[in-house]
């Protein structure tokens, strides 16, 4: 018997198998829902919030609305400034003022033509102007003036003899005449004979005798006239070219028009500059003109003026805009609040946060974040399970022959010794896990004899077995199967794992001649050779679960998921599949039988 077993067994090391499951399938569904609520939104949101309510931008914003209060805020100084700067004296004058009718009627007229009229005229009279016009225009007289120069002069030239002459003859018939009978033959022919010598007396004569001719005679005379002289002497001269101009100029329009204006005694009241002082002085009787310099000049409308583009009034509507803004009312309103963390974004946050931290389902979720309660479920995938709820076998999964038989004989066989023959799949029943039953019955089978080979032999026994020889293999992983506890000493029923050859192969359980665990390896005489671990200790009656851990040359046994032992083995380094049978060595008294071999699962898992 093993002492190990026995000392589990004593000490509660080796769980009831139920107590297992119910952990298992109480890990699963928890783990599911751990799978479930890491990958929800929910928990998403979770941890925004609780990032956020754990982090300092948080702290410092819910530090930051508790220590909001009005006085002392930027809203209370804007108010304090607003009511000193409505209180001030010239802010006071000023809207004393601003939204007056006298304003108003001031506005109106300071544009209107009358008092740009009066402007310009005040300009014009009080800046020198007018006086400066009214001294030219007083200044402007006949005697001494360029234009009473230009007429003396004119009027000289008119009386000299020269102008006279050249006025008096110029154009005339007497002239035209004159200068006619200059030219003509007698003339010449006079000039002629009076040229000749004095010997030619005949043309001497002739020259005497018109000499006394009257047209020459008055000819000569008025050629030697003073008169024609002066006259030939002002043709072209300076002075008839002066007296021309001159003239020209005194008999223009703009001459006699300035000689009139030069002349005139009352040309100051005529002239623009006295309609444009007679204006003023209307104007500045005129009442409404009156009105507005006075306006103008009081300290209420000099107050109005210094304060309306003043920083001072920009600020207080700047101020009255914002104290009378629903932005300012509400944040006043705010900072007033006394409840303003509870109604807070923030607060609503952190409120919503420690909700969700009292969800079952995050409560449950963080009792195993971070914990190695889910490590197996994480790191190992399951590769194979049945648990024989199917009302038959599934042949997708298990056969009824074993893997070397159906690789040697296509059929089961027995082994010299056996007393029972594979009833191919007869003897299991399943529905709520898996029966192999030995069964007193005469049946017919095959036995390896040597040198005949397989021979028919009628056995006493019919027995089964199954195999996942064309289904699974798997070299490391977890192996494990729920399995009663029942052995019966005339059978070797076992679960083991085989590559493609019977041996070596691994014992997950072997009950009944003996009960153990183990290796069995053929040994150099053919004989089977079993080394193992005794669990003749367990309970029968009882399930347990069976498995075995393989990762390399490294074997590991466990029952419900305690250790009872382990190997180093190196030769088993194949893949491995699924073998459960039940062996007839020795006869079973007819009380005992049927001798059932229950299996309720099985399953599998690699390492991810």
């Amino acid at each position: 018997m093993s002492f190990k077993i026995f000392s589990l067994q004593l000490l509660g090391k080796i769980k009831p198998v139920e107590i297992i499951e119910i952990q298992r399938e109480k890990l699963q569904i928890d783990f599911d829902e751990f799978q479930e609520v890491e990958k929800s939104d929910e928990l998403k949101k979770y941890l925004e919030l609780e990032e956020l309510i754990n982090s300092a931008a948080f702290k410092s914003k819910k530090a930051e609305i508790k220590g909001l209060h009005f006085k002392g805020s930027r809203e209370f100084n804007q108010l304090r400034e607003f009511n000193r700067l409505k209180k001030a004296l010239n802010i006071k004058r000023y809207f004393k003022i601003a939204n007056s009718n006298d304003l108003g009627k001031f506005d109106d007229l300071k544009e209107a033509d009358k008092l740009n009229e009066y402007y310009k005229l005040v300009e014009y009279v009080k800046e020198g102007q007018f006086q400066k016009e009214k001294r030219e225009i007083k200044s402007q007289v006949f005697k001494g003036s360029v234009e009473e120069k230009h007429w003396l002069e004119f009027k000289k030239l008119n009386k000299s003899p020269g102008i006279k002459a050249y006025l008096e003859l110029n154009g005339s018939e007497v002239l035209k005449k004159h200068e006619a009978f200059a030219n003509s033959e007698k003339l010449k022919g006079f000039v002629t004979l009076r040229n000749a010598p004095d010997k030619d007396k005949q043309k001497r004569k002739e020259c005497k005798m018109l000499r006394r001719d009257s047209e020459i005679k008055a000819y000569f005379r008025y050629e030697k006239s003073k008169k024609l002289k002066f006259y030939r002497e002002t043709v072209g001269s300076h002075d008839l070219k002066k007296y021309s101009e001159l003239k020209d100029y005194i008999e223009k329009e703009d001459y006699k028009k300035r000689e009139v204006f030069l002349k005139d005694k009352k040309k100051f009241e005529k002239s623009e500059a006295y309609k444009k002082y007679k204006k003023y002085k209307q104007l500045a009787s005129d009442e409404e003109v009156k009105f507005v310099l006075k306006f103008e000049r009081s300290s209420l409308y000099k107050n109005y003026l210094d304060v309306k583009d003043s920083f001072d009034l920009k600020r207080y509507f700047e101020l009255d805009k914002i104290i009378k803004s629903q932005e300012f009312i509400d944040r006043k309103a705010y900072l007033e609040d006394k409840k303003k963390w509870e109604k807070s974004d923030e607060f609503a946050k952190q409120q919503e946060f420690l909700k969700m931290k009292e969800l079952p389902q995050f409560v449950k979720y963080f009792k195993y974040k971070g914990t190695a309660d889910f490590d197996f479920l994480k790191n190992w995938e399951l590769t194979f399970e049945d648990d024989f709820s199917a009302s038959k076998l599934d042949s997708e999964k298990w056969s009824n022959v074993s893997f070397i038989a159906e690789k040697l004989l296509g059929d089961n066989y027995s082994m010299p010794g056996d007393l029972h023959v594979f009833a191919n799949g007869k003897n299991i029943k399943t529905g709520g896990g898996l029966t192999l039953s030995v069964k007193k019955e005469t049946s017919a089978g095959k036995v390896w004899q040597m040198p005949a080979g397989f021979v028919p032999v009628e056995f006493d026994y019919s027995s089964d077995l199954v195999s996942t020889g064309k289904s699974f293999w798997q070299n490391d992983g977890i192996f494990e199967a729920k399995i009663k506890f029942s052995p019966c000493k005339q059978i070797v029923s076992s679960f083991y794992l085989a590559g493609e050859n019977n041996t070596p192969r691994i014992n997950m359980l072997e009950m009944g001649t003996k009960n153990r665990l183990g290796i069995s390896t053929l040994t150099e005489s053919g004989k089977v050779n079993s080394k193992g671990f005794d669990i003749s200790n367990l309970k029968q009656g009882k399930s347990y679960i069976f498995a075995i851990e393989k990762l390399g040359s490294s074997l590991t046994w466990k029952i419900n998921e305690t250790e009872v032992g382990s190997v180093q083995d190196s030769t088993i380094n194949f893949p491995l599949h699924l073998n459960a049978s039940s062996i007839v060595v020795y006869d079973v008294p007819d009380s005992k039988l049927p001798i059932d071999f229950e299996i309720d699962w099985v399953k599998c898992y690699h390492k991810k």
